[in-house]
């Protein structure tokens, strides 16, 4: 966990898929999944100020790479299931 805070104390977003310092936006969402464990998009929104759409283009790039897996958890009621992401498992 520490791990993640000191990445998202180094690297700031500034839009369009652009940090400060440089960083690809693929592989800090990776670093991100991988410290967090388990995690859905919002989660992911809400730590790393990264806009929900670019998080959704990017973790779909993810998941066709091979980097990471998505799975569903049904809430028990009405609505769509909780949607988390994790590394995969090699």
């Amino acid at each position: 966990m520490s791990n993640v805070n000191e990445l998202l104390e180094k690297y700031e977003y500034k839009g369009r898929g652009k940090f400060e310092p440089e960083i690809e936006i693929d592989k800090f969402l990776l670093e991100v999944i991988k410290g967090k464990g388990d995690i859905t998009r919002r989660e992911i929104a809400e730590i790393t100020n990264i806009p929900r759409t670019t998080i959704y283009d990017t973790v779909k790039k993810l998941i066709y790479e091979g980097e990471i897996e998505k799975y569903s958890v049904s809430n028990k009621r009405r609505g769509r299931p909780k949607v988390y992401y994790r590394v995969k498992e090699d």
